[in-house]
């Protein structure tokens, strides 16, 4: 998809929603983005790259969503 086409996609969704409560796009975009990476370092990452990632993106060792990411990475496939 086209750098126009995008831009074109979120002038219609913010049209759609007009009235409503706002949406914050750009968060939306950080959000998409840090969970892709997630998901590749899930895929590919060492358990100590994985807790390196996590702790860089805010997550303090012993939070209950620490733990949890945490569960999930070594209960993975």
């Amino acid at each position: 998809m086209d750098e126009e086409q995008k831009d074109l996609d979120e002038v219609m969704n913010q049209e759609k929603r007009r009235g409503r409560r706002p949406i914050d796009f750009e968060t939306g975009k950080r959000r998409a983005q840090t969970l892709r990476a997630m998901r590749k370092l899930l895929e590919t990452a060492s358990e100590e790259e994985f807790l390196t990632a996590i702790r860089a993106a805010g997550l303090r060792d012993g939070s209950p969503e620490f733990l949890e990411a945490l569960r999930i990475w070594r209960g993975r496939s």
